[in-house]
C-alpha cells in the first residue's frame, strides 16, 4: 500500500486519502507479537477503537494499522482508544490545511 507512514508508539499506521466515499480500515498483527490469543486481543482492541472513533474523520481514508513487534507492556482498551483518537484528530488537521 502506498501512502504516508506514522508511528503511534507500538502501533504503525499507513494511510492515504481514499477514492471511495467511505473510509476503509485494515488491522495486521505479526506472528512474532505473541500467541494467537494475544494477537487476537490486540486486533479486537484496535477494531473497537476504530469503530468508536471512525465518525470523527472529515474525509475518506484507506488506513492500515499494524503491529510488528511485541509491545513492552500489555495494551489496554483506554490506551488504544486514546492513540486512535489522537491519530484521527491529526488526520482531520491535515485534511483541513
Amino acid at each position: 500500500m502506498q501512502g504516508i507512514y506514522q508511528s503511534l508508539g507500538p502501533i504503525g499506521v499507513k494511510y492515504k486519502i481514499a477514492e471511495a466515499e467511505c473510509s476503509r480500515f485494515a488491522v495486521s498483527v505479526k506472528k512474532k507479537v505473541g500467541s494467537a490469543p494475544c494477537r487476537n486481543r490486540i486486533k479486537r482492541l484496535l477494531r473497537e477503537a476504530i469503530r468508536k472513533e471512525r465518525l470523527r474523520l472529515n474525509c475518506a481514508y484507506d488506513i492500515c494499522f499494524f503491529i510488528t513487534s511485541p509491545p513492552k507492556s500489555p495494551m489496554d482498551s483506554s490506551y488504544v482508544l486514546c492513540l486512535v483518537r489522537q491519530f484521527f484528530k491529526n488526520l482531520n488537521k491535515e485534511s483541513s490545511e
